[in-house]
């Protein structure tokens, strides 16, 4: 019996090979290639996609500094490469995911925040207020992280409210795109050569108040993101300022 409980005290172990694997993937040299490698491939491949960026009119009378961005956690690809320059700061997990997300929106210009997944909420809107209180404007998946899709979580309201800053939609969209399979958030990327829109919405206003709901950002963003949808897809009008 005790040889036999030998065998599967042994065949628990992790095997040589596993444990180097294991070893590698980890390392800060490993981590800090893939965020490389990543943050190279958005930024190549986003030269290939012609997009275009507007603003709302009304963007111009808010500090872009003082406000939260609420974007779909599906439609971010576009998000990545179309505001490099302007500081703004992101939730990431604390995780090995997590730290590759995080060095990928550095070097792709962001300012990575962590939160563990034991207390993500809390902590999310800890360290999203410490970086508004910094001067950054901070964007937030109202979605994610897990779901369920087109479906907002409460924090960015709650935040707003602290704040008392205006909660900023902003949608993209893509003439030809693929989706990818059996992801929760219908995860989209622009296919290459497409025409794409990045869409800066109208600031809501009320949300520094405290006077709107999950409901009402649900179908405020859900509204600009179809109207987005619509204008990529040869609508000529143009009732947006381009930034």
């Amino acid at each position: 019996m005790s040889s036999s409980g030998g065998e599967r005290s042994r065949s628990r172990r992790p095997s040589g090979l596993r444990r180097l694997r294991r070893r590698v993937t980890r390392a800060r040299w490993f981590v800090g290639l893939l965020a490389f490698l990543a943050s190279s491939f958005i930024a190549l491949y986003s030269r290939t996609l012609r997009i275009e960026r507007t603003t709302h009119p009304g963007f111009a009378d808010v500090d872009a500094r003082r406000v939260l961005f609420a974007f779909w956690h599906g439609r971010q690809f576009l998000l990545a490469a179309s505001f490099r320059t302007w500081g703004i700061a992101i939730v990431t997990a604390v995780s090995w995911a997590g730290e590759i997300q995080s060095r990928t929106l550095a070097r792709l210009g962001y300012v990575p925040l962590s939160a563990s997944s034991r207390r993500r909420g809390f902590e999310a809107i800890l360290e999203m207020k410490r970086a508004a209180e910094r001067g950054h404007a901070v964007a937030v998946a109202v979605d994610g992280p897990n779901g369920p899709a087109y479906r907002s979580k409460p924090g960015i309201i709650l935040l707003a409210k602290e704040l008392g800053c205006p909660i900023v939609p902003v949608a993209t969209a893509a003439r030809r795109a693929w989706v990818l399979p059996r992801t929760w958030d219908r995860y989209l990327i622009p296919a290459p050569f497409s025409r794409c829109l990045v869409a800066i919405g109208e600031p809501i206003r009320a949300a520094a108040e405290g006077g709107i709901t999950t409901e009402d950002l649900d179908r405020a963003l859900e509204a600009w993101t179809a109207e987005v949808d619509r204008r990529v897809k040869g609508d000529p009008a143009r009732q947006e300022a381009r930034s």
